[in-house]
């Protein structure tokens, strides 16, 4: 009697780790690498130093979980896996940016609609004619590529 209520105790266990497993992978398909709410969607805008006019203009691209700057690619920067949450009619996202010699960009915008809205801090790589170099903070504004 002993020996079937134990096999029967382990047939449910054996069940409940299966389902557990079933529900671990849905989660994780759900959030993975290489999907985001903002994909698909490239922004033309223009970018300026925090407090002044702008006047460059930039390429911002959402592909495959990543984020990449065109104007950026001159310095070396590369894409960037963005983090996003969707709150309400908008959608918030940040992402990190690296260039071998140029530095650290931290970008932090938000979408809404056609229109985007990026605050971003550069950071150049320390040199040694530059050994603790000023974060230089800009912004970035404009409308989906139609």
């Amino acid at each position: 009697m002993e020996t079937r209520l134990l096999s029967g105790a382990n047939r449910n266990l054996s069940l409940l780790a299966l389902m557990m497993c079933v529900v671990l992978f849905s989660v994780v398909g759900e959030v993975s690498a290489g999907q985001g709410p903002l994909d698909g969607k490239t922004f033309m805008v223009e970018t300026g130093e925090q407090g002044k006019s702008g006047g460059d203009k930039d390429t911002l691209t959402f592909k495959d979980g990543n984020f990449h700057s065109q104007g950026c690619d001159q310095y070396g920067f590369g894409d960037g896996s963005y983090t996003s949450m969707v709150k309400g009619d908008s959608i918030q996202f940040e992402v990190v940016t690296t260039s071998p010699t140029k530095g650290k960009m931290t970008w932090k915008g938000t979408v809404n609609g056609d229109k985007i809205e990026v605050g971003y801090v550069w950071v150049d790589a320390s040199h040694w004619y530059k050994p603790n170099p000023k974060p230089l903070e800009k912004w970035a504004k404009g409308e989906l590529k139609k």
